[in-house]
């Protein structure tokens, strides 16, 4: 069917009487007749004297019988799916037949079909329907048909041609120039040229089906006594399959030139399409860029009808209308549009995702100073800090798009917004969030399979929602039953902030006066095998721990004895030092004799990263020398998360002593574990713990040949995924080469690349298991670059 076929209307001729009897004769209908305004068909209200009102429709002429019945069905089907959707249905004739033949005087055929009637106020008729809350519903109820429709099919979906679908809005060009006013002429052609290049290609990769898409205010009923109600949807003639962002500004359409703030109205409505009908992430940023092409093919419309019908009073009465709205929402701007959509359906800030993306002014400064004014200062590694919009896997992009590889960030433990994850979360959540007072099926399957494979002393989880919170209360449990009070970590240890974890974080408090450091608590020497006084010595295990004994006599001095020694058996914070073989048993074994505990703190080394499920068993602590096992949120992929595992029989002796309740209001709540139920999957699906290593060996050999051209490179380390690199000015004498390694960590930053360090001259490399291969090289590529360039004193 031709542009210029449907720009002529052509109505059905048939006088009233002739429809009156048709009429009588098909359906045994008559009443009063009135006869309602439609675009291409004839259309009358009866009413009947039973006092029931039915909706007569003969069609166009060019109407083909399967678009009829294309209408018809999806009718039907709409009352099957879901009955509280309130559409019209369709009355049979005297035969049966839910449309029928009839002929014109002209000898014209046309078919004939009679629907139910909705009661209600047309919104576009109604002023006390013109409000936030009504465009809301209104945006519900037709993402509620369009959820109903999401399944119908039809063959003639397809063929329901007409002049108001944006997805054939460029076959409208040569009707440009029917537009009187050049500015709206010239307007409406850059829009026809954006959309050819970048709107309906965009179009393309949203999710398409059945859709009534003519859901305007002039099709949307209210209850009279109840303008904020919608009672209906009515006029499905212009349905057909396109892209569900047509159906959202279609609903949109309901504007008025009185409107303050245009943006607000589309927001209003969107949102609640959202609501019934979540929106993607490609079309939420679509909607704005497809209500100006629906203004512009609007436009062009009236603009030829204006010329060749002017006869045409759905439309050309309100001829301005199109243009001057038109105008009105392009002055908006289309980061303006997708900003404010975005934030009205909770969507993340926009980030460009593709390479013909749209990239905005990040307004940095701006946000940099509402944040530093609201949240106060932002402690980063780099000159400026970094401002991100999505992550994925191994990276992360910044506002215009960059993309950059994330050695830094510990807690995305299979990398960033992994999918299965993320849906866990969001199907847990859809139906369930509360915490452990209650009996949950997600809570108590998941702590069952994350202690299956533990010794039988680790068979209990209490859920708390952070690393911080796991070690606080692993210590307070720890005093509680050891009734000592001291605690043991390693010199420049870190374990969490709150009160009880930061004095356990060694580095929390060094830089104090030595009289505000807390009594309680001792520092031992870290076991480093590369720098420290007994690196390269045999014995040099025994001789570490030695310094435990110097530790426990330092407590007893001050009126203490250890509850426990807490370690972070990856050793990140010291930039993931070598420790010796069985350092870790003697210092348990020697915490255990003074009466303490030892708590393996698994935050950054639970979960794969070390190339064992356990960090301990890497690091080479056996089983029986663990007494408390601790976690935070990498076990959750960064959903709040904590857990401490621990025996029954600890915790039960916990709970019959000084603690007789033990209760975190929303640790391990349901979604928390579905999070990590989700992450114990993909750890096993993906085989992450071979791949942790696999990845991880090749990282230390590929910085191992890099280390053969430069010499600062002084020693490489790691287990799994994790590696520590030290930078020395001179290796003989391992002089730390800290300076440079600042120098460093900002070069690598300039070749898209984010690094931490864990000591003043350590790059602690920290991984997700997303990495592979590919990006070790992009990695090594951006650290021998940055080395040369040091070198080169650029």
């Amino acid at each position: 069917m031709s542009i210029q076929a449907l720009l002529k209307r052509q109505l059905p001729q048939f006088s009233l009487a002739q429809v009156q009897t048709l009429t009588s004769q098909l359906y045994g209908i008559e009443g009063e007749y009135r006869e309602v305004v439609s675009e291409r068909d004839l259309s009358w209200l009866i009413k009947q004297s039973s006092g029931e009102t039915v909706v007569l429709k003969i069609s166009n002429a060019i109407e083909v019988e399967g678009i009829v019945d294309f209408q018809v069905k999806a009718l039907q089907h709409i009352a099957e799916r879901d009955p509280s959707v309130p559409v019209p249905h369709m009355i049979a004739t005297k035969s049966g037949k839910l449309f029928d033949w009839i002929t014109a005087d002209d000898g014209t055929a046309h078919m004939i079909r009679i629907l139910s009637f909705l009661e209600g106020d047309v919104v576009y008729d109604t002023p006390a329907a013109h409000n936030s809350t009504t465009r809301y519903n209104a945006g519900a109820l037709v993402g509620k048909l369009a959820k109903a429709l999401g399944n119908f099919f039809h063959p003639h979906a397809r063929s329901n041609i007409h002049l108001w679908d944006i997805s054939r809005a460029l076959d409208l060009r040569p009707h440009i120039d029917d537009i009187e006013d050049l500015d709206l002429r010239t307007l409406c052609r850059d829009i026809l040229e954006r959309a050819e290049s970048f709107t309906l290609p965009k179009l393309k990769s949203t999710r398409w089906q059945v859709v009534h898409q003519d859901a305007h205010s002039g099709n949307m009923l209210v209850d009279p006594n109840n303008a904020f109600l919608p009672t209906g949807i009515i006029d499905f003639g212009d349905m057909g399959y396109n892209s569900i962002v047509a159906e959202v500004v279609e609903a949109a359409d309901s504007f008025s030139l009185e409107d303050d703030d245009l943006l607000a109205n589309l927001c209003e409505v969107t949102a609640g399409f959202d609501s019934s009908y979540p929106l993607e992430e490609n079309e939420i940023d679509l909607i704005y860029d497809a209500l100006l092409l629906q203004y512009a093919v609007g436009s062009i419309v009236v603009g030829s009808r204006l010329i060749h019908d002017q006869e045409d009073n759905v439309h050309v009465e309100d001829a301005d209308k199109y243009g001057i709205i038109l105008k009105r929402l392009n002055q908006h701007g289309r980061e303006q549009g997708i900003r404010r959509l975005r934030e009205a359906c909770r969507f993340p800030v926009y980030s460009p995702r593709e390479a013909d993306d749209e990239i905005f002014d990040e307004h940095y400064d701006e946000l940099l100073e509402k944040r530093e004014n609201k949240l106060g200062p932002i402690w980063h590694f780099y000159n400026k800090a970094m401002r991100f919009t999505r992550a994925k896997g191994g990276w992360m992009y910044a506002a215009d798009g960059t993309a950059y590889l994330d050695s830094y960030n510990n807690v995305p433990q299979i990398g960033h917004s992994h999918p299965h994850v993320v849906k866990a979360i969001a199907r847990q959540a859809a139906v369930l969030n509360t915490n452990t007072r209650y009996v949950c099926d997600i809570v108590a399957d998941y702590a069952e399979r994350l202690t299956a494979e533990l010794p039988d002393h680790l068979d209990t989880c209490i859920f708390v929602n952070s690393g911080s919170e796991a070690n606080d209360l692993a210590m307070q449990i720890a005093k509680a039953l050891s009734g000592n009070q001291g605690g043991l970590v390693l010199n420049m240890a870190y374990h969490g902030c709150t009160e009880l974890s930061a004095k356990m974080s060694h580095d929390s408090w060094a830089h104090l006066p030595p009289e505000q450091w807390p009594q309680d608590i001792e520092p031992l020497m870290v076991p480093d095998t590369y720098r420290g006084p007994y690196a390269g010595d045999l014995e040099a295990g025994e001789k570490y721990a030695a310094d435990m004994d110097r530790a426990i006599t330092a407590l007893a001095q001050r009126g203490h004895k250890p509850a426990a020694f807490m370690v972070d058996t990856a050793m990140c914070a010291h930039g993931l030092t070598e420790v010796p073989d069985n350092y870790f048993n003697l210092t348990a074994e020697k915490t255990r004799a003074a009466g303490g505990y030892m708590i393996a703190d698994e935050v950054q080394a639970g979960c794969g990263r070390m190339g064992t499920f356990w960090g301990y068993r890497a690091a080479g602590l056996d089983h029986a020398n663990v007494d408390f096992i601790t976690m935070g949120k990498p076990v959750g992929n960064a959903h709040p998360l904590g857990v401490i595992i621990l025996s029954s029989k600890m915790m039960l002796q916990f709970l019959n002593g000084s603690s007789p309740m033990l209760f975190s209001t929303f640790g391990g709540n349901s979604v928390a574990c579905a999070a990590g139920m989700a992450v114990l999957d993909v750890i096993e699906r993906e085989g992450l713990i071979e791949k942790s290593n696999r990845v991880g060996d090749y990282l230390r050999a590929k910085l191992s040949k890099l280390a053969e051209k430069h010499s600062i490179i002084g020693d490489i380390r790691g287990r799994g995924i994790l590696t520590g690199v030290e930078f020395v000015s001179c290796r003989k004498a391992k002089t730390p080469a800290s300076a440079e390694t600042d120098v460093l960590i900002e070069a690598m930053l300039a070749r898209r690349v984010m690094v931490g360090k864990g000591a003043d001259n350590v790059l602690k490399l920290r991984p997700s298991m997303a990495w592979d291969e590919t990006e070790v090289d992009f990695f090594i590529a951006a650290l021998g670059d940055s080395l040369e360039a040091i070198a080169a004193g650029r």
